[in-house]
């Protein structure tokens, strides 16, 4: 079993997300039995309980879920154009158009569940004010991936980044890149943990105790 999230993140240098009460979020799903359904209700659920711990307001909100939406197969053709990206060195200056299908929905985070067998990611949408996220979980496909626990810790690394959070060198951490999930441990709230400096990070970017 391996968590296959590895992220390319324009966060870095400025483009954060705005600090709000609540993100909105939209969640798109080949079927209504999409076993990845469950684990992003328990991802979302999980960062909002460390969001109330950390005492910030922001909070990811109930998902609208929409299955077998008609704009699918648009942000799937985007989802792969942008996954051919990332991997393209170098990438060069050009970036994908995202659709007229995703930039209409009215969401601070859309999230495909994909068809692919593409990598998972998270990707601020261009030119676009205040910053809103598509996130591709993929495809589960083979028996390594097909295991909640590893679907609910790739959706919530890719719900990090699009609170705010990078990768970081710890390998048994939410936020890991790269991870070790063979010789990781869940704690106690059956997710990684996160590290001091992503709890730090978190409070400077959204407020907090």
């Amino acid at each position: 079993m391996r968590i296959t999230a590895i992220t390319l993140l324009l966060v870095l240098q400025g483009a954060l997300p705005a600090a709000a009460a609540q993100r909105s979020i939209l969640l798109l799903a080949p079927t209504a039995s999409d076993a990845r359904l469950e684990a992003s209700h328990e991802a979302i659920s999980h960062w909002n309980a460390m969001l109330a711990d950390l005492g910030v307001e922001t909070r990811l909100g109930t998902p609208q879920v929409v299955v077998e939406s008609p704009v699918a197969r648009a942000l799937e053709n985007y989802a792969r154009r942008i996954s051919q990206r990332i991997f393209r060195l170098p990438a060069g200056a050009a970036e994908p158009r995202p659709p007229d299908e995703l930039t209409s929905l009215d969401a601070d985070i859309v999230v495909l569940l994909s068809r692919q067998d593409i990598m998972s990611f998270t990707w601020p949408m261009p030119k676009v004010d205040p910053p809103r996220y598509f996130v591709v979980i993929r495809s589960v496909r083979s028996p390594d991936r097909d295991d909640a626990m590893v679907s609910r810790h790739v959706v919530a690394h890719e719900l990090g980044h699009a609170i705010g959070l990078v990768h970081n060198a710890d390998p048994h951490a939410l936020m890991c890149g790269p991870c070790q999930p063979l010789t990781a441990e869940s704690d106690a709230t059956g997710f990684l943990p996160l590290t001091d400096l992503d709890r730090v990070r978190l409070v400077e970017l959204h407020g907090g105790r």
